[in-house]
Formats: C-alpha cells, sequence, structure tokens
C-alpha cells in the first residue's frame, strides 16, 4: 500500500475509533440505562442532569462531562444501577475501541475519565459517612510502614496518592472511626479522591503489621498515564470497583 494512503487508512480509523456510536437527546424520566443491562459503551453527558439509583434508591446526580457505564467495559460487571435523564439531556454513547485509543493516546481525556469517576467516587462516600515533568517507574518512591503506623490522616491535605505494594495484615480505613474494608490486594491505587479533587483526605488508612507502599506525586499523573497506560487501567478498576462497593454499602444501610 503507498505510504501516503496508508497514513491516510490509518488516521480515518483513529477518527472512527474516537467518534461516539451515538448522541440521543433523552427527555425527563427517560432510561438511559437500565440495573443489570451490560451495555457494549460508556456513556458522557454532554448537558443535562442524569440520576442514577439502586433498586429504586437514589444514589448519584451526574452532570456535563460526567460518565458512566464503565462497568462492563473494564469489569466485564452489569451495570449497578439504572440512569435516567431528570432533565432533557444530551448523551454520547462510546465504544471501548475509544477508551482504548483515549487511555494509550490522550492522557488528557483519560485524566477527564478517572476524575468524573473520583468525583462520583466522592459523592458516594460522603453521603455513605453522613447516613451511618517525566516519570519513570524508577522515580517511584518506595515508602515503608510499621504496625499501627498512619500512612493517611483524615482532615489532611497533599497532592500525593499511593499504590500498595505489600503487607502482613493490609491497610485499615476508617471514617470518623467507622470501619470500612481494609486495603489488601497488591496493586491497589488508593489516597487518590483528595489529591485530585484538592479536597482534604476523606479517611485514615493505617497500617496493620509491616507494610510496603509506592508514593506518587498527582502532578505528574497525565505523565504517567501517558508512560504506563497500564496504570491508568488499573486506576480506573481500583476506582470502579470502591464505587460499586460503596454504592452497595449504602444502599444496604437502608434493608
Amino acid at each position: 500500500m503507498d505510504e501516503t494512503l496508508k497514513k491516510s487508512s490509518d488516521r480515518e480509523r483513529s477518527h472512527h475509533r474516537l467518534q461516539a456510536l451515538q448522541i440521543r437527546t433523552y427527555p425527563a424520566g427517560k432510561e438511559i440505562v437500565s440495573e443489570g443491562d451490560e451495555p457494549l459503551c460508556f456513556f458522557v453527558v454532554l448537558n443535562g442532569q442524569v440520576r442514577l439509583s439502586t433498586k429504586g434508591k437514589a444514589i448519584l446526580n451526574l452532570a456535563d462531562q460526567d460518565i458512566f457505564g464503565l462497568e462492563n467495559i473494564v469489569l466485564k460487571h452489569s451495570c449497578f444501577y439504572t440512569a435516567t435523564a431528570l432533565s432533557e439531556s444530551r448523551i454520547a454513547a462510546y465504544g471501548p475501541e475509544a477508551l482504548d485509543h483515549f487511555i494509550r493516546r490522550n492522557p488528557r481525556m483519560t485524566r477527564n475519565i478517572l476524575a468524573s469517576i473520583l468525583r462520583q467516587l466522592a459523592r458516594v462516600t460522603r453521603d455513605s459517612v453522613w447516613s451511618s515533568d517525566s516519570f519513570s517507574i524508577e522515580e517511584v518512591d518506595v515508602r515503608f510502614f510499621q504496625d499501627g503506623e498512619v500512612i493517611i490522616e483524615e482532615g489532611t491535605r497533599s497532592r500525593e496518592f499511593y499504590r500498595l505494594v505489600s503487607t502482613q495484615g493490609g491497610l485499615r480505613v476508617s471514617i470518623r472511626n467507622e470501619e470500612l474494608p481494609p486495603i489488601v490486594t497488591p496493586g491497589e491505587f488508593f489516597g487518590e479522591i483528595a489529591g485530585l479533587l484538592h479536597l482534604p483526605r476523606q479517611a485514615t488508612v493505617t497500617s496493620m503489621g509491616e507494610s510496603v507502599v509506592e508514593r506518587y506525586d498527582l502532578e505528574s499523573v497525565e505523565s504517567i498515564i501517558r508512560d504506563y497506560p497500564e496504570i491508568a487501567v488499573q486506576m480506573m478498576r481500583t476506582l470502579i470497583s470502591r464505587l460499586i462497593e460503596m454504592n452497595v454499602r449504602l444502599t444496604e444501610k437502608d434493608i
């Protein structure tokens, strides 16, 4: 194939991957996706408001540039909510190829996706509590913590986030003295919500036994995503899993 034609064809395929599969306007009260569905796309709110509800209970209200429907694409998990337009809303649907392209070629868009997931997780965490320059892997700062040593303290501010390397007994997580599920899986990220959203730390994280963690600077997050797209995928998996878990906990409190 002629080199010019090949480059043109590559550009066309790249452009096609970035195009929305569908842009649709939903009237107020119209369901966009139902609990239990397994959509082969994810959704971006272009304008309007969307409510997420689980078993009839309202969980979150989404607004412009918020993203939903990543569960099936990233985790092969059916939707744990129903998404309904609260007002007339324009919604774009993107296929999994677009997500892969964003992760590997567009760090800024990937950051926007992560930020949307983080905003949702921050809201769910808050509601749950009130209702009861270049980056290379060799430069990662590795920290060692002894039993009972605090890694993150609730209420403090920092532009850092962490990833668990190893631990004897896990990392205890508590919010206002209420115990949450511990962090036990090596590779799991934590502390990213407050850093990326410029919020005070929402939880205290304490080492149970000896633990080793990696410390990352959130100022370098776009470089991290650009140079190590697998880290972006891992962060998405962690955040979406945590969002599902917090929604389930919030729902169970009313049972």
